[in-house]
């Protein structure tokens, strides 16, 4: 077996545990992105590890590990109002998300925060409009296939008002400070 069969070994019995893990526990996003963060640094160490083997010559380079920083690290956790919209637009939806096919979670999870964090920089940064919401919204729902129209419609109005309600305490809040 060659270093790099040897690194790839190594690699896949992370990435095995770290699935069994995964499958195990449900987390939050912030608590995925750290979790994600942590693999990479031990995979990337793993690999080192084997590059640092010189008795068996290496095909590919070997480059340094990238040890975060704890700036990058509070640069990936979110902040409140964020936080807060995703919960909001998470809500009643776990049951949604685990019927999902394999195929469209990622992509269903990539636009949830996408939509998560166009909405919160709404809130931060001007007047929050409930029809750019309600579209934000349903653009995200309409990837989950078979739901009628006025379903997600009436969901996104739904998250919308809730979104509203929050961006005007944020509002009293910072007019009262």
């Amino acid at each position: 077996m060659d270093l790099n069969d040897q690194g790839k070994l190594k690699i896949e019995n992370n990435l095995s545990k770290t699935a069994e893990q995964a499958g195990a526990l449900e987390v939050s996003s912030v608590e995925a992105d750290k979790q994600s963060l942590e693999r990479t640094v031990e995979t990337e160490s793993a690999v080192l590890e084997a590059g640092s083997d010189k008795s068996q010559p290496s095909a590919a380079p070997v480059t340094a590990a990238i040890v975060p920083t704890e700036t990058q690290i509070k640069a990936l956790e979110k902040d409140q109002v964020t936080v807060e919209v995703e919960n909001i637009l998470e809500k009643g939806l776990k049951d949604v998300y685990g019927n999902l096919p394999d195929n469209l979670k990622p992509l269903f999870k990539a636009k949830g925060e996408e939509t998560a964090l166009t909405i919160s920089e709404m809130i931060k940064k001007t007047a929050v409009k409930i029809g750019e919401v309600m579209k934000l919204i349903f653009n995200w729902l309409r990837i989950i296939p078979g739901l009628n129209r006025f379903y997600l419609e009436q969901e996104a109005k739904i998250k919308a008002d809730q979104i509203m309600v929050l961006s005007e305490q944020i509002s009293n809040e910072k007019q009262s400070k």
